[in-house]
């Protein structure tokens, strides 16, 4: 934790109230944790490519009616991918904001350590995007090492890039949206700085 702790590139803003405690970290962390179950629960053998197929024929073949069953192999295999894509898209935005919360408490802490009552402002930053990938990647690899001791499953680590494709898509997504309050952070970085305590 304590590289962590070193964190330089969050902004601040002096003499305000503490606002993280662990009670925000555990909220911050809950729907990583909760979407890591999703997952797992989606690596059981009730997701097979067989059952995941027949749903998907059933739904075809209720929208289109017959002649289906040609299509049916190739929409379950895009689905499936754009699945990956789509869970470990949100895996990443979730746990980026669990570490976001997480940096922001280290930091107020050591400015309380230093005698500083600070409240770290919430921005976009490269260590809390790198981490939930590394949290991405790490769950992935978990995940299709799992499948591979489930019956009729199996694991590919193309899945794992495709699924850590999904968690930096997630951190670009989430830079472009917090983009605005970068710039407006920009601005104020001079009466930011002026507390002295950036490492």
């Amino acid at each position: 934790m304590s590289s962590l702790a070193s964190v330089s590139n969050l902004d601040f803003e002096p003499q305000a109230p503490r606002e993280h405690s662990r009670w925000t970290l555990l909220r911050a962390w809950l729907p990583t944790f909760f979407w890591m179950g999703v997952i797992a629960f989606e690596s059981t053998s009730i997701f097979t490519s067989e059952h995941t197929g027949s749903w998907v024929y059933s739904v075809l073949h209720f929208v289109f009616g017959g002649r289906v069953a040609a299509a049916t192999p190739w929409v379950n295999a895009i689905g499936r991918k754009v699945g990956h894509f789509t869970g470990y898209s949100i895996l990443g935005g979730l746990s980026f904001f669990g570490w976001t919360e997480l940096l922001a408490y280290l930091k107020e802490s050591r400015l309380l350590a230093m005698g500083q009552v600070a409240r770290v402002l919430r921005r976009w930053h490269l260590r809390a995007a790198a981490l939930a990938v590394l949290v991405v990647f790490a769950v992935a690899a978990l995940d299709e090492f799992h499948q591979t001791l489930i019956p009729g499953r199996t694991g590919a680590f193309h899945d794992v890039i495709l699924d850590t494709m999904g968690g930096v898509f997630a951190q670009l997504m989430i830079l472009l949206w917090w983009k605005p309050n970068g710039k407006k952070a920009a601005k104020n970085a001079p009466a930011l700085e002026s507390v002295g305590t950036r490492s």
